[in-house]
C-alpha cells in the first residue's frame, strides 16, 4: 500500500472518529440538543459525504492495484 492510499484512509478514519464523537457530545439527551441539532446535522452530514468521497479516491488509486491483481487471478498473463 502506497504512502497516497495510507493517507487517504487515515483521514477517513479520522472522519468517523469526528463523526462519532459528534453523536458521543450531542447526544438527543444533552440538553442543548435542540439548539444545535441543525448545525450538527450539516456537519454530520457534510463529514459523512467528505467520507464516502475519500472512498472513492480511494477506490481509484486502488484501481491500478486491482486491475493488476484481478489479472492474475483470472490467469491474464499478458504483459501490460
Amino acid at each position: 500500500m502506497d504512502d497516497d492510499t495510507q493517507s487517504l484512509i487515515a483521514i477517513k478514519e479520522e472522519l468517523e472518529r469526528i463523526s462519532s464523537r459528534f453523536s458521543k457530545i450531542f447526544g438527543q439527551t444533552h440538553p442543548q440538543f435542540d439548539n444545535v441539532f441543525e448545525d450538527l446535522g450539516a456537519a454530520g452530514y457534510y463529514l459523512r459525504e467528505a467520507g464516502y468521497r475519500l472512498e472513492s479516491a480511494l477506490k481509484t488509486v486502488q484501481g491500478d492495484s486491482a486491475v493488476s491483481s484481478d489479472n492474475l487471478e483470472s490467469g491474464d498473463t499478458e504483459p501490460e
